[in-house]
């Protein structure tokens, strides 16, 4: 018996394309999704590798935007002393410039530096006192009563071990509050910041009133008493686009002013050129190639940006004119669309890039929010609204309400519908939650 085989081996030719990731390709998509400070040093890069490519970079921001300041309505240079940097005190510096001030023993002060290096950045102490103990070969009765010393430094509430005991401390050396709230916070912590309140009242004998009293006061004490000791640092933005208007026009262009830019060092490139050798002529070859590769990845940079930019104040005009109107519903697969790129490129585009207008200056994906649905059956418009527009009126509601009776978030469900907008209460309180609004539980006030 003989067995024939269905399958044929043969040879046939087969097209096909696909997209090769040059090096080139590579190095502009890389460009478009760098920020301005990463963009500069790239540059900066390149050309401690090239000698024919020179970065100029931006303009100064620190003194295009900082250098000047007003006074008295007048506008005056900063005297030069203020540009010197100054070494801000630290949280562990101020303590331990007090504990030398105190008479303490030695081994007080061993164990008072050890506690004080122990302390987080809000001022809170981060290991157990017998751990302390153990490490120092001390006893824990000594570390307590260093840390109890400790505890009545400046700022107040510092060296706590929890929220509950830096309240308590700032409370203890307080004379404005209120005659329950040691003995209230001591007992009640808990209830009181999940305003279980009716129990506590019940337990001492007080109104609701007294008790929104000592939350009012709560409120006024610092809940992290080493925050005033943390330096900040200053991060200047720099725009990648500017938006101006002349009269009902909108106008979109590069902030060249702002962004690092290259050129070719004609005058070396002619005395290299000058030489006979192969070597030179095929470096002097590749290294213009270089250049005219970045230059030309620079210029579809700006390009890619402009035409983002453009498209963006196209679809969101009425809210650059009037910054009252809300954005409208705007995705990045819309803007590709528009433009005739890949959805991705728009999010590179986006991505720690700034546009700089009348009104401030704010990063491009701030202005694309997801749609939410407007009920078709009570309106004509059923295009929808941005989740931004959704957030503005929460916060607006919210701000309005009877703190007496809060809006609950079935009630903001049941206002919203009122525009004609279908919303769940799920969504609310995501909403609220990214507003960092509590919930109506929480924001009740017992006056």
């Amino acid at each position: 018996m003989r067995l024939e085989s269905s399958f044929v081996q043969k040879q046939a030719q087969k097209q096909t394309m696909k997209l090769a990731m040059t090096q080139q390709l590579s190095q502009s998509i890389a460009m478009l999704q760098f920020t301005a400070a990463d963009l500069t040093a790239f540059l900066e890069d390149k050309a401690l590798e090239n000698p024919l490519i020179e970065v100029t970079s931006g303009a100064d921001i620190s003194t295009d935007y900082s250098y000047k300041k007003r006074k008295n309505g007048t506008q005056m240079e900063n005297d030069f002393l203020e540009q010197v940097a100054s070494r801000s005190e630290t949280l562990s510096d101020h303590l331990q410039d007090q504990i030398m001030l105190l008479d303490l023993s030695h081994s007080e002060k061993q164990i008072a530096l050890y506690l004080i290096e122990s302390l987080d950045s809000a001022g809170y102490l981060t290991i157990a006192p017998e751990t302390v103990a153990e490490n120092l070969t001390r006893t824990e009765t000594e570390v307590l009563d260093v840390l109890q010393i400790l505890q009545s430094l400046e700022p107040a509430g510092v060296a706590a071990r929890n929220l509950q005991e830096c309240i308590l401390l700032q409370i203890d050396r307080s004379s404005d509050a209120p005659y329950i709230a040691y003995d209230l916070l001591s007992e009640h912590f808990e209830d009181f910041a999940n305003k279980k309140w009716k129990n506590i009242a019940k337990a001492f004998d007080v109104e609701l009133s007294d008790i929104q009293e000592v939350a009012d006061y709560v409120r006024t004490l610092e809940p992290k008493p080493g925050s005033e000791f943390e330096t900040e640092t200053v991060q200047y933005v720099v725009p990648d686009l500017i938006l101006q208007q002349q009269g009902s026009e909108l106008i979109v262009s590069i902030a060249r002013n702002f962004l690092p830019q290259i050129r070719f060092q004609e005058q070396y490139y002619k005395q290299m050129q000058d030489s006979k050798e192969k070597e030179v002529s095929e470096f002097l070859k590749q290294k213009t190639g270089e250049y005219d590769w970045l230059k030309k990845g620079m210029e579809q940079r700006e390009d890619t940006l402009e035409r983002v930019g453009k498209a963006i104040v196209w679809h969101q005009q009425a809210h650059f004119i009037d910054p009252k109107e809300p954005l409208v519903p705007l995705t990045l697969k819309e803007i590709a669309e528009e433009i005739g790129v890949h959805e991705s490129t728009v999010s590179r585009a986006v991505n720690g890039k700034y546009l700089e207008t009348a009104n401030g200056i704010f990063e491009l994906k701030s202005f694309f929010s997801s749609a939410l649905p407007k009920k078709k059956e009570n309106s004509e418009d059923v295009s929808g609204v941005s989740s931004t527009s959704i957030k503005e009126w929460i916060s607006e509601y919210i701000k309005q309400e009877d703190k007496k009776k809060p809006l609950s978030d079935q009630k903001i469900v049941e206002l919203l519908e009122e525009k004609d907008i279908a919303i769940s209460r799920r969504a609310v309180a995501k909403y609220r939650l990214e507003l960092s609004i509590p919930s109506s539980s929480k924001r009740k006030r017992f006056d």
